[in-house]
């Protein structure tokens, strides 16, 4: 009998909920986010038909305005509801594949004053792994797709389970860290709607490498490694998207976490990606050539080198090991002098390559990058000299090149 009055209590709490939701979505009309609380009360108290109109609005609301993530996320609740809706992931990929057409109508139109803000045409912006998809292809993808929820605290992944899914914040916010084990917690990360993780173990074949937690409730989406195996059958071409989704997130990451680059936008991060070119070299190749003229910057993507230069006696001097995230080259650049030590590989290696002319406009435009280097130059010019005690008689052949 409790469970009966308990029933009847908590079915009017959701219509009182309802409709104050009602009254904030009517004040708030762009807070797509409330139409879809609306359709999870509307669909808990059993107004099935009245839940599923309110989930379309809301996904044609949120695919208008850009967010195709939230659509997804919608569209995937819709077609729980109603299986026979079958057709609105071809819809949501077809608006998706038109968008630079659509956009460039819709700024005509806008121009010439033909619609309002609120009738324009939808724009549909870019968005890493989709943006490179075919029409069928995202359809399918789309279609794989699975949302899940977590509630804050419950994690959705943990160091060191199988890297098997890719994941994308539909709603909520996430913190990824990492645990050392009799160590302190590490905060790495904090992630909310839109963004990617999971990746990196995903394409690694690796296991997870940190742990991510919903710091609230979140709506995660996911794509398994399973499902995208299937489509690459179907769709060989998707694993030239994937491979550059892949590649293009390293990069990213690592310009991230460079001192060079920390001050730039997520947007200039990505034109400046357009700027660099991967090159690879095997173990005990040469990279640099003392004497060589300077035309480029280089930062480690992955590997080891050596850098190291000879005295008078001929006799080879080890003046440093750089890893991944290091970089090298930027002496010459900024001197306009010849490289003043070789470097050698110790470990295959994969390098970004900054051209020189790239370069001085990068300094032109962020003049806290100059610092930077200049800063790390002093500093690694006393370190040497301190340490091998060997130039101070000609304190430019330092270990820069």
């Amino acid at each position: 009998m409790a469970g009966f009055f308990d029933g009847l209590f908590s079915g009017g709490k959701y219509e009182k909920e309802l409709q104050d939701l009602k009254k904030k979505a009517a004040h708030d009309p762009k807070n797509f986010h409330l139409l879809v609380r609306i359709g999870d009360l509307l669909e808990k108290i059993g107004k099935r038909a009245e839940a599923l109109e309110v989930y379309r609005k809301a996904s044609k609301k949120y695919a208008q305005k850009g967010f195709l993530v939230q659509a997804i996320a919608v569209n995937k609740v819709v077609l729980r509801l109603d299986p026979t809706q079958s057709k609105i992931h071809d819809q949501l990929a077809d608006l998706y594949a038109k968008r630079e057409m659509v956009r460039e109508e819709t700024l005509e139109r806008e121009r010439s004053n033909l619609v309002a803000e609120e009738e324009a045409a939808p724009v549909i912006p870019p968005i890493p792994l989709f943006c490179d998809f075919k029409k069928d292809e995202l359809s399918r993808v789309i279609e794989k797709i699975q949302a899940k929820q977590y509630s804050r605290g419950a994690f959705i992944c943990q160091e060191g389970d199988p890297g098997d899914s890719i994941f994308i914040i539909s709603r909520g916010k996430v913190e990824i860290f990492r645990q050392p084990a009799g160590g302190e917690r590490i905060s790495l990360n904090v992630l909310q709607e839109g963004d990617f993780f999971g990746e990196f173990a995903f394409f690694s074949n690796s296991r997870r490498q940190a742990t991510v937690e919903p710091l609230e409730d979140t709506e995660i989406l996911e794509i398994k490694k399973k499902d995208l195996q299937e489509i690459i059958e179907e769709f060989p071409s998707v694993s030239d998207v994937l491979l550059k989704f892949y590649k293009d997130r390293v990069l990213d990451n690592l310009l991230v976490t460079s001192t060079l680059f920390q001050s730039f936008t997520p947007q200039e991060r990505k034109n400046l990606l357009d700027k660099f070119t991967l090159k690879e070299f095997p173990a005990e190749a040469t990279v640099l050539e003392e004497g060589s003229p300077g035309d480029s910057l280089y930062i480690i993507k992955k590997g080891e080198v050596e850098v190291f230069t000879t005295d008078a006696q001929g006799a080879t001097l080890v003046l440093a090991r750089l890893q991944e995230g290091d970089f090298f080259g930027e002496i010459s650049l900024l001197t306009g002098k010849p490289r003043t030590a070789s470097v050698k590989v110790l470990q295959p290696v994969e390098l970004m390559r900054l051209a020189k002319n790239d370069f001085d406009q990068i300094i032109h435009n962020h003049p806290e990058v100059l610092k930077i280097l200049e800063d790390s130059l002093q500093l690694r010019l006393e370190g040497k000299l301190r340490a091998l005690g060997v130039f101070r008689e000609n304190p430019a052949k330092e270990g820069m090149v």
